[in-house]
């Protein structure tokens, strides 16, 4: 696994920590807003870690990560009579050959 996560990447595994047992839930997505202001919906899992069921799980697949700069990710799930989303992440993905360590010039 890489240190830092890089425009085209594929295979990276996205997990969102939803704070509460979330077991019951439907319809359990990651709400997309990528650099350009776009928007996608990755259908997510939920799932168990640590016997927990509090995560929603997403494998990054080949174009999901197609730009550089700064994902917002935001879990979105419906809990009985409550639909809602989580908190927002930030995912930064680097273009092709950038130092781990620094977004490039212009990137946020």
């Amino acid at each position: 696994m890489a240190d830092a996560i890089y425009q085209g990447d594929a295979g990276l595994r996205i997990v969102l920590d939803c704070g509460r047992d979330i077991t019951a839930a439907t319809a359990p997505a990651i709400m997309v807003r990528k650099p350009d202001g776009s928007t996608a919906r990755w259908q997510a899992a939920i799932t168990t870690e640590d016997g927990e069921t509090r995560f929603l799980t997403y494998v990054v697949r080949d174009g999901d990560l197609a730009q550089s700069g700064a994902y917002r990710l935001q879990a979105s799930l419906s809990l009985g009579d409550w639909s809602g989303r989580g908190k927002t992440a930030l995912l930064a993905v680097l273009p092709p050959f950038a130092h781990a360590g620094m977004m490039a010039p212009g990137q946020t």
